[in-house]
């Protein structure tokens, strides 16, 4: 006959041994829920994006960019140049959000709020990171011409960003600051 303490210890030690083992099956059920999620995600923005490079596409998520939210990504270059000297007038806050109704993002959504937090808030170098390596793999993606007609649209709208905030009486409208981020951009996109 074993005594009461012993009993008492070993249904501790499996109730401890239950806990234990449910804690970790759960958590290795929200790590898959996790990665599944993940998958889905790249999933979505492949679909919408047409990039199939795993690391660009997981880059993008692990940036924070979803398929729904893809549009503001594309407007990343205008905040870079809104942001470009340290930063955002409210006259190159409003040529952002004027550029992003014009692509058809809506006050109501998602991408339009991300990009006020991001006038707000400057985004992580990841996200530039992210943009570039997206738009490497876009013009891999495109035609020529489709390439050239995105690159001079997206240089219009950042200088209409850059001169947004006027210069110094009127004179040197796009600072040397400005002109060198938005050369980079052209760099990148080939123009």
């Amino acid at each position: 006959m074993r005594e009461p303490s012993t009993d008492i210890f070993r249904q501790r030690e499996r109730s401890l041994e239950e806990a234990f083992f449910k804690d970790r099956d759960q958590k290795l059920i929200e790590k898959m829920r996790s990665e599944l999620e993940a998958f889905e995600e790249k999933k979505k923005l492949a679909h919408v994006s047409g990039i199939v490079e795993e690391r660009v596409l997981q880059h993008l998520a692990q940036a924070g960019v979803r398929a729904e939210t893809l549009a503001a990504v594309s407007l990343i270059p205008l905040v870079e140049v809104a942001w470009v000297d340290g930063s955002v007038s409210s006259e190159e806050r409003d040529a952002v959000l004027n550029a992003a109704a014009n692509q058809g993002i809506h006050p109501d959504s998602a991408p339009y709020g991300i990009l006020k937090s991001w006038l707000n808030e400057r985004p992580s170098p990841h996200i530039l990171a992210a943009w570039k390596e997206y738009v490497t793999e876009l013009i891999k993606l495109m035609p020529p011409e489709t390439i050239a007609e995105m690159t001079r649209n997206l240089l219009d709208r950042c200088t209409r960003v850059a001169e947004a905030a006027g210069g110094f009486l009127g004179l040197a409208t796009v600072s040397k600051s400005e002109r060198a981020k938005i050369n980079e951009f052209a760099k990148i996109l080939g123009g």
